[in-house]
């Protein structure tokens, strides 16, 4: 296989994450310019060196996408929502599907226009048919080619899905447009999630097994999703980075499959992952839950086309991959406990014990809009409703691309004093709402004060606590004359942050930052602190125009 160019600038999207991290490092280290983006900082790992790129930011927007792919050769695409059956479950469906298909068809447009040679798409074996995965309790050896023995194509979920889509995407810009897909079957290692419900079945055993042994009460349930009937291979991460970069540097531009042949059923691997916790089969028992996720019935990775065309198989066996995993989830538990009195050290262990689903519903990030609204003090009543009218739309512009990615919700909290009889004559009906509904938006909610005129301080925190009760996530103080210009900004905010944590080391939201106002572009930035929770506080950051 040929050398990789050396002097071309390599982009890792999800470069933080598992795969991408372990490919970027991997590419560090050979001497290759690295370029990692991502829309969080690096968890299990050293920060990378200076020598390393780094840009956070989300690949939903088309402008950042713009921005990571200027000046790059070759794109590797690691970047998705995505995590075992915890996460890639029907009630994720659409997110996930909206999500990871907007990241990839904008990183390909970007790099389309950046004049990228070469693109790695990672694509997954959830395309297979699920026709082809039964129950039947055998293994179920894929082909590339399975993917096309139903028709039309029957992926599993939309995550499956939107991979698909994504290679049937990059293969109508073949000819622009180098491209080598990997379909990777069950990947695993240290530095991979372990636990919070994003980790995969190998990680979660193993973080079970090790809480179990750390109990102290034997002999102990190993929680498992199913019957445990359930049959899959698993793929070392050291063999599938070097898979992946054998196909990077072949002429490939047919998906392959990067995955191991042998298959395991998930009992079998709950016994393996007990015995690298060094507990036999007298001290643990499964504890089969049925009202889980539990994905297809048997499916595991035919390698004749890896082998044929990069000559590549997987070297790690299962017994040494999940010894050399255990324990680094080990250190990674000795940290957390680390500190920690009896009771905490307890509370944790038992959650160990147990693997979450996880609802992506609940990960939105709401924007709680606090907005004092009063009809006096101004040459007409009417004057606010005009100003509010300017402002809702200017909302509604800014925001559109961000609300539209399921990622991110507004909610407006409008106070009223009591006897402001026009903007509010009793019975339920108020202006201000009535304006803010007729621009689109649903959740608005209306707050009748009862301070003195003026204290506007106080209606804000009234607004503010009820956000706080309905569980908002940042609190932007506005007034109604304000009009927004930066699109995108719901999403800017969030990436500041992420990246005041990355670059100060500090937890993630704890900070401010600042308002801009061009009405008065001579004055420093106004800025304004808000409280968030006990470990933040939160500020947006966006011109605006008074």
């Amino acid at each position: 296989m040929s050398r990789l160019p050396q002097d071309d600038l390599y982009l890792v999207t999800g470069g933080n994450g598992f795969i991408g991290h372990h490919v970027a490092r991997r590419l560090h280290l050979e001497g290759y310019r690295v370029r990692i983006t991502d829309i969080g900082s690096v968890v299990y790992s050293d920060p990378w060196p200076p020598t390393v790129e780094v840009i956070l930011g989300n690949l939903c927007d088309p402008s950042f996408c713009a921005k990571v792919a200027n000046g790059v050769s070759i794109v590797l695409h690691f970047a998705a929502n995505m995590g075992g059956m915890g996460v890639i479950h029907t009630e994720n469906d659409i997110q996930i599907y909206q999500e990871n298909h907007s990241m990839t068809l904008n990183l390909i447009s970007a790099s389309l226009a950046a004049g990228v040679c070469r693109f790695f798409y990672a694509s997954s074996a959830c395309v297979y048919p699920e026709l082809l995965q039964g129950t039947d309790k055998r293994d179920v050896s894929l082909r590339e080619s399975d993917v096309w023995a139903h028709m039309p194509p029957s992926p599993q979920g939309l995550y499956g899905l939107e991979k698909l889509h994504g290679e049937q995407l990059l293969h109508q810009y073949a000819g622009e447009l180098e491209i080598r897909i990997a379909r990777f079957h069950n990947i695993y290692g240290p530095e991979g999630c372990w636990s919070g419900g994003r980790e995969k079945a190998p990680a979660a055993l193993l973080r079970k097994a090790h809480a179990a042994a750390r109990s102290g009460f034997l002999p102990a349930e190993i929680e498992i999703w199913g019957d445990g009937s359930q049959r899959r291979s698993f793929c070392f991460i050291d063999d599938a980075v070097e898979g992946i970069l054998l196909l990077l540097r072949s002429n490939c531009n047919t998906a392959v499959n990067i995955g191991s042949e042998r298959s395991s059923t998930i009992k079998e691997l709950a016994d393996l992952a007990s015995q690298c916790a060094g507990l036999d089969s007298r001290q643990v028992f499964p504890r089969y839950i049925a009202a889980r996720p539990v994905g297809v019935g048997s499916r595991n990775s035919n390698n004749d086309l890896a082998r044929g065309t990069l000559d590549w198989t997987p070297s790690t066996s299962l017994e040494d991959g999940m010894r050399r995993t255990g324990e680094w989830i080990r250190q990674q538990m000795d940290k957390q406990l680390l500190g920690k009195d009896d009771a905490g050290q307890s509370k944790c262990i038992r959650e160990w014990q147990n693997s979450e689903v996880v609802h992506l519903q609940s990960d939105v990030c709401t924007f709680a809009i606090l907005l004092p609204i009063t009809s006096r003090g101004r040459p007409s009543p009417g004057d606010c409703l005009d100003n509010l009218l300017h402002l809702s739309r200017s909302l509604r512009s800014t925001t559109l691309y961000d609300t539209g990615r399921s990622r991110y919700r507004l909610r407006i909290y409008i106070a009223i004093d009591h006897d402001d009889h026009f903007l509010y004559k009793g019975g339920g009906y108020n202006k201000p709402e009535s304006v803010l509904r007729s621009e689109g938006f649903q959740y608005v909610e209306t707050l009748i004060s009862q301070h003195p005129h003026g204290h506007v301080c106080a209606l804000w925190r009234d607004c503010a606590r009820k956000a706080w009760k309905d569980k908002c996530d940042y609190f932007v103080l506005m007034g109604d004359d304000v009009t927004l210009q930066d699109q995108n900004w719901m999403s800017a905010v969030c990436d500041a942050f992420a990246k005041i944590a990355s670059e100060e080391h500090v937890p993630e939201g704890f900070g401010c930052v600042a308002f801009s106002d061009n009405h008065f572009p001579e004055c420093q930035p106004f800025q304004c602190y808000i409280a968030h929770t006990w470990t933040s506080s939160r500020a947006t950051l966006f011109r605006t125009r008074l």
